[in-house]
Parts: structure tokens; C-alpha cells; sequence
């Protein structure tokens, strides 16, 4: 995208583009941010990453007033979400207006950019409890796009994001619509956002839809190594997103939307948790990723087009959730240290490089706390002790195809003690399980790494309080 424009150029354009006082127009990329982990970065040092690596927009999952606050004039775009623990008290315009005067109109008077407001998220997923009266009510769309325009923020659009399962005939994109029982709540919803200049969010999970499908794993990939394809008329399908994107394209379509703006809300490969889960396949899916859209090339339902989208994610969240699986907690491009885990160049110039290592960072010490191993405990009390550190913790790097997954039974509670206490900030009393000791040797083998967490000050707050400043 930059290619052969020094950073000294760079920083110039982007100073102009400051001083023009407007978010990148046309297609972007952008990543992003949860903070569902026991340690997390601080919003400054986030900042840093982003322009470091030239990355121009960032979705906020938590929009707390000190993370907003950050991204004072930093001209990133930043998109954030009305959850649905929210919307759910919801029960007048006031309520909405206050929100949008907190979050969007008091920080923009500080220099924030804002993109998107998102109204719930993925509303009709099938493996949530989620309240569908609340989160997919498009009432709440209306009263949103209402209050951003009494505020006079007419280009920040409003939209919601839907799952990959929101679709329905995911054989040939010819053939995709949108599932029967939504479909009514879904095309009034799309009618609402695309009549405001909103665009349709997908979020997509490569890993998670070749295996539900059925199809091969190398079809995920842009390099695809297999024989497998999709033919659908005249159309050759050889990789996942171009079929998952056409076959979005051909259900708003059938719901008088064929030329609705799409943007990928979420895209990404974890590295951790599940079978084919590692760096390798995570630093090969993003140079393909990066490689297609550098082209420009579109799909065989849109071609010539420049794409949109949000990748998943820049760090991990050790306390995501596992409705998906395990591999829900690994989607982090970045580890919790500040570490890339591996090669990826987000100007999309193809260089064998890795992103800048965040600053800052200040590891707590090398301590970890461990099963002692000896046979005499009781096992009933051993079992029952490893399950409450792995509920209190995070043992998603468990099970087929991840990366602790062959270690013994007294490394496995070893691994599980540990990621406690880690998580707890060293905290010795997390350590007083049955056969816990603190040792200063590092019990990492080398497949699985037995983490040392890093100091933070950082506290999530969910980012849904409302003061009375409006």
C-alpha cells in the first residue's frame, strides 16, 4: 500500500490527512482490541502500536472513558459498540442520547475519530443465550442513528454485526440467503442500515467455518495447497473468503440490497487450541490475506474492488469466551508481553518482517507455581483442585492439537496452578492449592510455555457506565 514512500513521507501524509480533521475514506484496515484477559496493555501503549505499524482503525469492545481518551488526536478511526448488557435497560431516547454524549460527542470534542457505532453484536448467532429482543431490535439502530444526528454526526454510521451462521446454503455463493427464521428481523434490520449509508458487518472465522462445513482445511488459505474448490456456474471458488463473501453478496441480494457496502467485522487465525491453531498456519492465512487485498482484485460478485475489514485480534484474551472453542482465546497477533508471535506486515507490502515490539512492558518476577508431583496426595482432592485453577484460569493451550496438550497429567496441573496465579498477579495465596509450590526453575517444555505474566494497571470496566455529563 506504501510501498517505496519513506516514513519520513509517511508522517507528512498522515499529518495532512490530521489537519484535514477526517478518518481515512474508502476501504481501510483496521484490527481488533478486547480486553477479556487477566493483564492487558494499556491504551497509550496500544496507540503506539497502531500508528507504529500503520494501522488506521481499531473496534473497542470495552469503550471505557481512559481507553477513549488515548486516542485523542491520533486520526484512528475507532468503532465502538452499544453491548447488549446495555441495551437491555434501555427505555428511553434520553438514555441512548447520553450514551453517544459520552462516548462519542465529548471525545470527539477531544480530537477522537469515530467510524461506527455498533448496536448489539452478532444478534442471531445460534450459540448464545443472547436476548434477540434486545440485541437484534432495530429500534435501537433508529434510536442511535437519531441521537448521532442530533449531535450532528451525520458520517458516523450505525450498524450491526452478524455471524457467519446468519447465512443459510453455504454450498455455492449463488445460492446463499439468509436464514428462514431471521430472515424477517434480518432484512428489516439491512433495510435500516443500508437506507442510512450503513454497511453490512460479517464476521467471519476461517478456522471454525472449514471444519463446520466440511470442507478441506487448505481452502481457509489463499495459497491453497489442495485440490479443493468450489464451481458454482461460471464462477471457480479456490479459497474461503471470496466464497463466504459472494455468498453474503448473493443473500442481500435476494433482499434488494445487492450493492449494500460490506465490511469484515472480524477475520483472523488463532494460534493456540485447536487443530491447526499455530503461528505458522497464522503468519501464512494473513500473507495471503494481505497479499489478495494489495491487488485489489474483489470477487467473482464484485470485482475490482477494495475491501474492508477488522482483523482479529491484536492481543489474546485469556478470559474470552470458549463458545466456540478453545482457540477463542488465541486469536492475538501480539502475546500479553508485547510480543509478535510471528511475521506480518500490515502496510501490505509483502515484507518478511515482524510488527514493533510494544513498550513499555515490565514483566512480573520469574516465579511460577507448580504441583509438587508427589503420589501421596489425595487424587479425589488433586482432580478437584486442577478444575477449579483451570475454571479460574484459562486452560484453553488443553486439548486436540494445541500446544500443551501432551504434557503429563502432573505438568497438566502443574500448567493449570500456574496460569492461576499468573493471572492473579502473583498473588502466593492463589498458590495454596493441594501440592502447590512457588519455584523459581521455569516448568516450560518445548512445545508449552508456562507464562509469566506482565505488571498492568489496567482495569476493565466493561465500558458501560454513563456519568451525568450530558
Amino acid at each position: 500500500m506504501y510501498k517505496n514512500i519513506s516514513s519520513l513521507w509517511i508522517g507528512l501524509f498522515m499529518s495532512v490527512i490530521f489537519l484535514c480533521g477526517a478518518i481515512q475514506v474508502g476501504a481501510f484496515l483496521g484490527i481488533n482490541w478486547g480486553r477479556a484477559a487477566g493483564q492487558n496493555f494499556v491504551p497509550s501503549m496500544v496507540v503506539d502500536l497502531l500508528l507504529q505499524n500503520g494501522i488506521t482503525d481499531m473496534r473497542i469492545f470495552q469503550p471505557s472513558f481512559h481507553v477513549l481518551d488515548a486516542f485523542a488526536d491520533t486520526n484512528i478511526g475507532v468503532t465502538i459498540t452499544l453491548q447488549v448488557n446495555f441495551l437491555k435497560n434501555v427505555k428511553r431516547q434520553k438514555q441512548i442520547d447520553n450514551f453517544i454524549y459520552e462516548r462519542i460527542k465529548f471525545y470527539s470534542d477531544k480530537g477522537v475519530k469515530f467510524r461506527y457505532v455498533y448496536v448489539g453484536n452478532e444478534p442471531f448467532i445460534k450459540t448464545t443465550n443472547q436476548n434477540r429482543l434486545v440485541n437484534g431490535d432495530v429500534n435501537f439502530l433508529n434510536m442511535t442513528r437519531y441521537a448521532l444526528d442530533t449531535f450532528n454526526f451525520t458520517d458516523i454510521k450505525v450498524t450491526t454485526p452478524h455471524f457467519l451462521d446468519c447465512l443459510i446454503n453455504v454450498t455455492k455463493p449463488s445460492e446463499g440467503d439468509f436464514r428462514e427464521d431471521i430472515k424477517e428481523k434480518m432484512i428489516e434490520m439491512v433495510d435500516f442500515i443500508d437506507k442510512n449509508s450503513g454497511p453490512f458487518v460479517l464476521n467471519i472465522f476461517p478456522i471454525h467455518t472449514v471444519f463446520r462445513y466440511g470442507f478441506d482445511v487448505e481452502f481457509a488459505f489463499f495459497d491453497n495447497k489442495s485440490k479443493f474448490k468450489v464451481v458454482d456456474g461460471n464462477n471457480t471458488y479456490n479459497n474461503l473468503f471470496t466464497f463466504v463473501y459472494d455468498t453474503l453478496v448473493s443473500a442481500l441480494t435476494k433482499a434488494g440490497h445487492g450493492n449494500m457496502d460490506i465490511v469484515i467485522g472480524q477475520i483472523g487465525w488463532p494460534t493456540d487450541g485447536y487443530i491447526s491453531a499455530n503461528e505458522e498456519n497464522a503468519e501464512r492465512f494473513y500473507r495471503g490475506l494481505f497479499q489478495y487485498m494489495a491487488r485489489k482484485e474483489g470477487t467473482p460478485l464484485r470485482p475490482n474492488r477494495d475491501i474492508s475489514m477488522y482483523l482479529l485480534s491484536l492481543t489474546d484474551e485469556t478470559r474470552n469466551t470458549l463458545e466456540y472453542g478453545a482457540y477463542m482465546r488465541h486469536w492475538g497477533i501480539y502475546k500479553l508481553d508485547g510480543i509478535p508471535k510471528y511475521k506480518i506486515d500490515f502496510t501490505m507490502q509483502d515484507r518478511d518482517i515482524k510488527p514493533t515490539v510494544a513498550k513499555g512492558t515490565v514483566y512480573m518476577p520469574k516465579r511460577w507455581c507448580v504441583f509438587d508431583g508427589r503420589t501421596d496426595h489425595n487424587e479425589t482432592i488433586v482432580l478437584q483442585d486442577y478444575k477449579y485453577a483451570c475454571d479460574d484460569s484459562d486452560c484453553s493451550s488443553f486439548g486436540a492439537g494445541a500446544s500443551c496438550d501432551n504434557l503429563s497429567f502432573p505438568q497438566k496441573v502443574s500448567y493449570a496452578y500456574n496460569m492461576r496465579y499468573q493471572m492473579e498477579n502473583q498473588d502466593q495465596r492463589k498458590c495454596n492449592m493441594i501440592g502447590g509450590v512457588i519455584t523459581t526453575v521455569n516448568p516450560s517444555t518445548p512445545d508449552c510455555e508456562f507464562p509469566i505474566e506482565i505488571l498492568t494497571a489496567e482495569i476493565v470496566d466493561g465500558g458501560n457506565a454513563v456519568t451525568k455529563r450530558y
